[in-house]
C-alpha cells in the first residue's frame, strides 16, 4: 500500500542546484576581519623621494611637523626615512597624516607637574619604535589622542614590521610599549602614610615611567580608537617588561575602545589601579598575560576577544588586588562582560582571580587552556565567600574547566564557580575560533542593565549571534585574528583543485594535532583518515604516547571524499565538533555530487546515488558488550571490540566519555561495500559516550544504514534520515542511549527498516543490554521497505509518541524469545504510538513474538494499531483523524526529552526544525532534489 502519490520515475528529493547542493552554504567568501599580516604599508612607502634615497620612505615630502625631526634610520635590513620623535614633547603635537613616525628612546608627552600637552595621531598613521628601549609615556596631567577609524587604524608597532621583515607569529619584544599615566585613585602608594585613592597615593610606572595615581576618577588621559600596538614589551631588566598598554591610575574621562594588542613580550593590556573602562579590546599572541589588573583597578571591559599564539602565552587574565597586602583599598573590583578567550599550546589558565581583588565576571566563553579555565586562589578566596567576586553565565571547554585547588585550601573553587548562575561545561561550537554556535547560544546571559557603561545584551562571547566573519564589530581595524582566506588550514594540503570558486585542500592519513576546517576551503578525504590515535578504553590509563586530536569543521564546510575508500574515522580519546547552523549545515558528501559527476563523466543522481565514499565512523570509550577478549566483561576498560572498516578499536569502562558534537551535520551519499560483510554506515556510533552531543543531524541515500549505535550512552535529538539503502536507525552491542524527534522517509528503489534493534545477534543476553528510549518519532514506509521496527536479538526499550505508517511488511514486529522475555519483564513498552496504514501494523506471521507485540501494545497507554490514516501530504504530522492521539510526556522519563505533548516526530505544520538545513523530500512532485 503506498502512502501517497509518487512518480514512478523519481521520489521528489531534494535541491534547487543539483550539482552544487553542498555548496547553497558554503560561499563565505575572505575574511573582512584580519588586517595583512605582511608588512605596513604606508602610502605605500618608497625607495627614495628623499636625499637620502631610503630603502623606505616614510616622508615622501620630506616635511616632517613641528616637533618632530626627519631621520634616515639605518639598521642591518636597511634604511627607513621617518619623523623621529625623541625627549619630551612639551607643546601640543599633532601627526600629519601623509608621514610615518619614529620614536627615539623614552619619548614622554608632557611633564608630570608641569607642561600638559596633547600629542595627537589621525586615523591611518603609524608610530614605531626603533629597537627595545623605544617606548611611549604619557605623564599625568597630559593626553593622547590616537583617533583611528574603523578602515585606517592608528598602528604603534616596531622597525621590523615596518620594513617587512617581521614574523607575525613569534616576534616579541622589539620595541617598548606605550605607557599612560593618570590622576585617577590607586591603592599601592609610596608614602607608606598616605591614604588610597587620595592625591598623595601615588607610584612610580614601569620602565622608569614617572608618577601615576591620585584623587580624581574621572580623569582624562585622551583618546584611544582603533588602535593596534604590536611587538612590543621589551625586557629592560630582569624584573621590568613593558606591557603592550599599561594603564597607570587612568580615569573614567579616559575614552578606550577598539584596542588591538599583538605579540607583547609581557602582558597585552595591565590596569594599575584607575576607573577606565576599555571596550572592544582584541589581545592576540601574548607572551605572559593578556589582560591584567592590580593595584585597585574600577574600571572594566565589554567586548574582549583574546586568543593565544600557540608558542606563548600565560593566563588570559590575571586578577589582583595587591600582591603585598590583599587588603589595600580602593579594592581592584572590575566589571568584565562579554569575553572570548581561546587558549593555546602553552597557555595555563583562562581567568585566574586573586591577591585579594573583587570582580563580575560574567558573559564569556573560555577554551582551549592548558591547565584550567577558572582559578581562584589567596585573597580572593574569602571575596568569593562574601560575595563580592562573581561568576554568572560562562561557557567552558578546558583542560579542566574549574580549578579545584591544591590541598592547602579548603574552599571548593569548583562547587563556587560550577553553581554560580548559567554556567555550562560542554564542547565548545564556535565556528571561524570565536563565533558562538549552538553551545554558546545556549547559554542565558547576565543582566546588565544596571552596570554603568555597559551594553545589556543576551548573548555570552565577545561578538553576538548576527556578527560573522565578514561584518563584526574586529572588522577592518584588527590584525591577524582569522585564518588566511588563501591558504589551506594547518593540516591540510592544497589539491591544487578548485570548484565553484574554492580551493581544494585535503586531509590524509592520521591526524596528530588539532585541525580547524574554515569555510574558505572545500575539504577532500585521502582514504581511511583517522583524527588522533587509539588512546585505550580507560581515559584514567590512556594508551601511552597515543596523540588524541580534535577536528573543528565551521559552519557551511564541505568535505567530501572521492570514492569508496574515502572515509572519517574518530579515535578513542579524540573529537569531531561539527558545528553547523540551521542556515549554514556541515556537509559531508561525494566528489560525484560535488563535481556534478563522476571521473568517467557519469553524472550525479541524487535520487539513486549511494556508496559513493565511505562515511562517518565515532569510536569512543563508552560501555559496550560485545567483547574481542571473550573473558572481558561486558562495560569493563578491557571489553572493547574492532569497527567496521578497519576502523579500530571502541568501548571501554567510561559512560560518560565525550567524542565531541554534530551539530546541524549532514552525511550523504555514503556506505561503500568494503567486502560482502564490510558495509559502512552513514554515521557508525561505536562506543559513544553521553558526554558526546548530537543534534540536528541528516544522513541521506546511504547504501546501508543510515545511523548505528553499537553500544554506549549517547543520546541524539533531531535526526532526519531519507533514502537509506538498509535500515535506518540501527543499534546493537548495548546501546543505552536516547533519541528523540526522529524522521524516517525511506526511498521507493531501496531501503529495509526504519529500525533494526538488537542487544547482540550471537547472544542476546550479553550485558549492559541495548536498551534505548525513543521518543516522538515519525517512519514513512517506500515501495521497498520491509517493517517500520524490527525489535529483536534481546534488546530491550521503550517507545513513545511514535508514527508509523507505509510499510510494506509490517509497522512493528518483536523476534527471538530473549526479546519477547523483555517483554514479559515489562522492558519493552510502547505508548501512544500511532501504528496505521502500513500492509500490516502489528506483524502476525506466527513467529513466537507476535503475541509479545500484542502484548506490549494492549499493554501501553494511548496506543493504536488500526485505521488507513497517514500522513498529510508534505507534512510529517499526522492526519487530521489522527491527531487526537494522546501523547505522553518524555520529560518524566529523563530530563534529556523536550516536553511533547504530541504525537510524531513535528508537532504540527508550523514544526519545521528539518526545513532549511537538510536535503528535503517533496513528496508531491517529480522535482529536481532541494535543499529546504
Amino acid at each position: 500500500m503506498t502512502l501517497f502519490s509518487k512518480s514512478s520515475a523519481v521520489r521528489g528529493l531534494l535541491l534547487s542546484s543539483v550539482a552544487a547542493f553542498a555548496l547553497a552554504a558554503c560561499d563565505g567568501g575572505s575574511v573582512a576581519s584580519p588586517g595583512d599580516v605582511g608588512p605596513v604599508v604606508i602610502n605605500p612607502p618608497t625607495t627614495g623621494g628623499g636625499a637620502t634615497a631610503a630603502d623606505v620612505d616614510l616622508v615622501p615630502n620630506d616635511n616632517c611637523p613641528t616637533g618632530t625631526t626627519l631621520e634616515t634610520i639605518t639598521n642591518t635590513t636597511g634604511t627607513v626615512e621617518a619623523c623621529t620623535i625623541t625627549g619630551t614633547v612639551t607643546e601640543n603635537l599633532t601627526l600629519t597624516a601623509e608621514n610615518g613616525y619614529a620614536l627615539d628612546g623614552p619619548v614622554f608627552v608632557g611633564e608630570d607637574g608641569g607642561a600638559n600637552v596633547a600629542l595627537t595621531i589621525p586615523a591611518g598613521v603609524t608610530l614605531f619604535g626603533k629597537a627595545g628601549e623605544d617606548y611611549l609615556v604619557v605623564s599625568r596631567g597630559s593626553r593622547l589622542n590616537a583617533l583611528g577609524e574603523a578602515d585606517s587604524p592608528v598602528i604603534m608597532t616596531s622597525i621590523e614590521d615596518v620594513q617587512g621583515t617581521v614574523n607575525p607569529d613569534t616576534d616579541r619584544g622589539l620595541w617598548g610599549g606605550l605607557v599612560i599615566n593618570g590622576f585617577a585613585p590607586i591603592n599601592d602608594c609610596i608614602d607608606a602614610t598616605a591614604t588610597g585613592g587620595s592625591a598623595d597615593c601615588e607610584k612610580s610606572g614601569e620602565g622608569s615611567s614617572g608618577l601615576f595615581g591620585g584623587d580624581d576618577a574621572q580623569d582624562n588621559s585622551g583618546t584611544l580608537q582603533f588602535m593596534q600596538v604590536k611587538y612590543a614589551g621589551n625586557l629592560i631588566n630582569d624584573e621590568d617588561e613593558l606591557n603592550g598598554i599599561a594603564f597607570q591610575g587612568v580615569g573614567a574621562g579616559t575614552t578606550c575602545d577598539h584596542i588591538q594588542v599583538h605579540n607583547n613580550a609581557d602582558d597585552g593590556v595591565e590596569f594599575f589601579g584607575g576607573t577606565v573602562q576599555c571596550n572592544f579590546l582584541v589581545l592576540t599572541g601574548i607572551g605572559d598575560d593578556s589582560l591584567d589588573w592590580t593595584d585597585g583597578w574600577q574600571g572594566g571591559a565589554q567586548y574582549v576577544l583574546v586568543r593565544q599564539g600557540e608558542d606563548a602565552g600565560d593566563r588570559g587574565i590575571e586578577g589582583d588586588n595587591r600582591s603585598s597586602n590583599n587588603e589595600l583599598t580602593p579594592r581592584s573590583n572590575p566589571t568584565i562582560a562579554n569575553f572570548t578567550f581561546l587558549g593555546g599550546a602553552s597557555g595555563d589558565t583562562g581567568v585566574v582571580n586573586r591577591a585579594g581583588t573583587d570582580a563580575n565576571i560574567v558573559n564569556g566563553i573560555i577554551t582551549g587552556f592548558q591547565d584550567a579555565g577558572i582559578d581562584i586562589d589567596d585573597g580572593s578566596i574569602a571575596r568569593a565567600q562574601n560575595g563580592s567576586l562573581t561568576y554568572a553565565s560562562l561557557f567552558l571547554d578546558n583542560a579542566d574547566n574549574i580549578e579545584s585547588g591544591d590541598s592547602s585550601e579548603t574552599f571548593d573553587t569548583e562547587s563556587f564557580v560550577a553553581n554560580s548562575p548559567n554556567v555550562v561545561q560542554g564542547n565548545n561550537s564556535l565556528s571561524n575560533d570565536f563565533f558562538p554556535g549552538n553551545a554558546e547560544l545556549g547559554v542565558t546571559a547576565a543582566d546588565l542593565s544596571t552596570e554603568p557603561g555597559f551594553e545589556n545584551v543576551d548573548y555570552i562571547g565577545a561578538f553576538g549571534p548576527t556578527e560573522t566573519p565578514d561584518s563584526n564589530w574586529a572588522s577592518g581595524w584588527t590584525f591577524a585574528i582569522t585564518e588566511s582566506p588563501t591558504e589551506c588550514p594547518a593540516g591540510t594540503l592544497s589539491t591544487g583543485e578548485s570548484v565553484d570558486g574554492k580551493d581544494i585542500c585535503e586531509l590524509a592519513g592520521t591526524v596528530t594535532s588539532n585541525v580547524r576546517l574554515n569555510n574558505n576551503f572545500i575539504y577532500q578525504l585521502d582514504g581511511a583518515v583517522f583524527i588522533g590515535e587509539d588512546a585505550g578504553g580507560d581515559p584514567a590509563a590512556p594508551i601511552a604516547g597515543a596523540a588524541s586530536a580534535i577536528l573543528t569543521i565551521d559552519p557551511g564546510v564541505t568535505i567530501f571524499g572521492r570514492s569508496g575508500e574515502d572515509y572519517l574515522v574518530i579515535a578513542r580519546g579524540s573529537q569531531i565538533r561539527s558545528n553547523g547552523t540551521e542556515t549554514a549545515p556541515v556537509n559531508m558528501t561525494s566528489r560525484k555530487e560535488v563535481f556534478g559527476e563522476d571521473a568517467a563523466g557519469n553524472a550525479f543522481d541524487p535520487l539513486t546515488d549511494r556508496g559513493e565514499w565511505g562515511g562517518l565512523i565515532i569510536n569512543g570509550r563508552a560501555p559496550i558488550n560485545d567483547c574481542i577478549d571473550a573473558t572481558a566483561t561486558g562495560g569493563s576498560a578491557n571489553c572493547e571490540k574492532s569497527g567496521e572498516g578497519s576502523s579500530g578499536l571502541f568501548g571501554g569502562n567510561d559512560s560518560t566519555d565525550n567524542s565531541g558534537n554534530l551539530f546541524f551535520t549532514r552525511v550523504s551519499f555514503a556506505g561503500n561495500l568494503i567486502n560482502d560483510e564490510d558495509e559502512l554506515n552513514g554515521i557508525a556510533f561505536q562506543g559513544i559516550g553521553s558526554g558526546t552531543q548530537v543534534d540536528f543531524i541528516q544522513v541521506h541515500n546511504n547504501s546501508d544504514d543510515g545511523i548505528e549505535f553499537f553500544g554506549g550512552t549517547v543520546n541524539v535529538k533531531h535526526v532526519f534520515l531519507t533514502g537509506n539503502g538498509d535500515d535506518s536507525m540501527d543499534w546493537t552491542d548495548g546501546w543505552v542511549g536516547n533519541a528523540q524527534f526522529v524522521i524516517v522517509d525511506q526511498a521507493d528503489d531501496a531501503g529495509d527498516r526504519a529500525i533494526e534493534g538488537d542487544n547482540r545477534s550471537s547472544n542476546n543476553t550479553l550485558l549492559p543490554r541495548s536498551n534505548p528510549t525513543v521518543s516522538n518519532f515519525t517512519f514513512v514506509g517506500g515501495d521497498v521497505g520491509d517493517s517500520g521496527m524490527v525489535i529483536r536479538a534481546g534488546t530491550a526499550g521503550e517507545f513513545l509518541n511514535g508514527l508509523i505508517t507505509g510499510f510494506q511488511d509490517a509497522g512493528v514486529d518483536i523476534d527471538d524469545s530473549e526479546t519477547v522475555a523483555q517483554v514479559t519483564s515489562g522492558d519493552i513498552t510502547f505508548d501512544s504510538m500511532l501504528v496505521v496504514d502500513n500492509a500490516e501494523n502489528l506483524e502476525t506471521d506466527d513467529d513466537a513474538g507476535d503475541a509479545a507485540t500484542v502484548a506490549a501494545f494492549d499493554a501501553g497507554a494511548n496506543n493504536v494499531s488500526a485505521g488507513t490514516s497517514s500522513v498529510d501530504n508534505d507534512q510529517y504530522v499526522p492526519a487530521d483523524g489522527d491527531t487526537t492521539t494522546p501523547a505522553t510526556d518524555p520529560s518524566t522519563i529523563d530530563p534529556f526529552f523536550d516536553a511533547a505533548d504530541y504525537v510524531g516526530a513535528v508537532e504540527d505544520a508550523d514544526d519545521t526544525w528539518y526545513e532549511g538545513w537538510t536535503l528535503q523530500v517533496d513528496r508531491s512532485s517529480t522535482a529536481t532534489v532541494a535543499q529546504q
